[in-house]
Formats: C-alpha cells, sequence, structure tokens
C-alpha cells in the first residue's frame, strides 16, 4: 500500500481530534455526510473514529459510516457490488485481501453489499495493515522458507515490539527488534557464527541479496556491540550493497 494512501487512512480514521485538523474540501464533506445522523463531527464522534481498528468485528459503532465512507472516497468499493478485488490489491496488497477474503467477497447467497458487509472487510483491512506479517508476505523475491522464518522469529518476540518491524526498511542503525535477524538469518543457514562465514549463495536463493556485482568485500568486517548486532549490521551492508 502507498505511503500517501495510508497516510489518508489514518488521518480520517486514526486521529484524536478531527475537528482541530485541516481536512480537504471533500473529505470534510464527506465525514460529515456519513456522520450527519449521529450527531455529525463532534468530540464524541472524533473519539469513536480515533477507535476504529478497536471496534468490535461484529458491531459498527457508527452504523453504515463505513459504507457510507468507502463509497464516496475510494474506487475500490461499490455500495451495490462491494469490494472489488484488484482495486483492493493495488492499495493494500494482494496478501492483505487473501486474508479478509473471507469478508470481502458476497458469499452466504448475498447479491449485493450492506452496511454490515462494508464494514466487516474495511475493519478487517484496517486490522491487518501494518501487521508485520502481511509486511513479510508482501516482501518480493523471497522463498516460503525464508518468510516463514521471519514469522517463526517473530512469534518469539513480545507483541508489544511489533510495531518496530515497519522501521526495517529505512536501515536504522541500532536494529529496531534485537536479535531478530540473528534469529531468521540461523534459521536458514545464512551464517556459520563459528567460522564467521557468510552463505551468500544461499542467502540469493533466499532474499535475492546481495544483487550480483554488489560490492560487498568489506560487509563482513563490521562490528557491533554484541554477536546480535554484528549479525544486523553486515547483513544490513549485504542488502544495501551495490
Amino acid at each position: 500500500m502507498s505511503r500517501q494512501m495510508w497516510s489518508l487512512l489514518a488521518f480520517i480514521l486514526c486521529i484524536g481530534v478531527l475537528e482541530s485538523l485541516a481536512l480537504l474540501d471533500h473529505e470534510t464533506e464527506s465525514i460529515e455526510k456519513c456522520i450527519k445522523n449521529y450527531g455529525g463531527l463532534t468530540s464524541e464522534t472524533a473519539e469513536r473514529l480515533e477507535r476504529f481498528k478497536e471496534w468490535s468485528d461484529g458491531y459498527e459503532e457508527i452504523p453504515c459510516f463505513t459504507q457510507c465512507y468507502l463509497a464516496e472516497m475510494f474506487e475500490f468499493y461499490d455500495n451495490r457490488t462491494g469490494f472489488d478485488e484488484s482495486g483492493v490489491a493495488q492499495l493494500f496488497g494482494q496478501p492483505v485481501y487473501n486474508a479478509c477474503r473471507q469478508r470481502l467477497e458476497l458469499g452466504g447467497g448475498r447479491t449485493q453489499s450492506s452496511c454490515e458487509h462494508a464494514y466487516a472487510g474495511f475493519h478487517c483491512i484496517t486490522n491487518l495493515e501494518g501487521h508485520p506479517f502481511m509486511q513479510i508476505e508482501s516482501m518480493p523475491n523471497i522463498t516460503e522458507s525464508a518468510k516463514t522464518a521471519m514469522k517463526d522469529c517473530l512469534q518469539l518476540v513480545d507483541r508489544d515490539e511489533w510495531s518496530r518491524f515497519q522501521a526495517y526498511p529505512e536501515f536504522p542503525v541500532n536494529e529496531p527488534i534485537p536479535c531478530f535477524t540473528r534469529c531468521f538469518i540461523s534459521k536458514l543457514h545464512l551464517f556459520d557464527e563459528r567460522t564467521r562465514r557468510w552463505q551468500l549463495p544461499i542467502m540469493r536463493r533466499h532474499l535475492g541479496v546481495p544483487v550480483p556485482g554488489a560490492h560487498v568485500s568489506a560487509c563482513h568486517q563490521r562490528r557491533g556491540r554484541n554477536q546480535c548486532s554484528s549479525i544486523y549490521q553486515q547483513f544490513t551492508c549485504y542488502v544495501m550493497a551495490a
């Protein structure tokens, strides 16, 4: 999903005091239209929208808001036909659509979308967006074994730390989740901690890095505060090498 599109959704659905922000005219009009029957844009409705991701799966706190909002703002949803797979996949990623498929598709004899269908589908999407498992599934050029290794290593981490996974593409100096890289590297047998040698051909097969011809001769010399940090620093070097 694009940063711009997620920013839009977070802007409208996941902020604290909506009325204090300078929304675009169309956005403001759409929100007002969709909540006008429930008191309009007040501090109470703003607080409810802020908690959108926390709403119960089976209970939309502002009835029919989601269907109205989607139909007003996005092309991937239609009040009659429901969610368009290609449109949802383009914005949020195919793995997210696949994970929410049961709620996004019209099933059970339904021939037309409804408020309940719109809410169930979009609520599923917003709760998966940013989930590290979905990010892993969306990674290009890595094997299923690599994806499984990463997921297994995340399961060993306190869930409060999962939000830090989103920082990895920025290649920070300090690893966002300590020892996560060492964990999945070990599971894939990409580094021999006894000889301190990297298995680059195997790494290319599983992860697609380093790219052929990249200048990586100095990567193995990088050192961190401990073994986990050193492996993270060296692996980051291989990933970024050109």
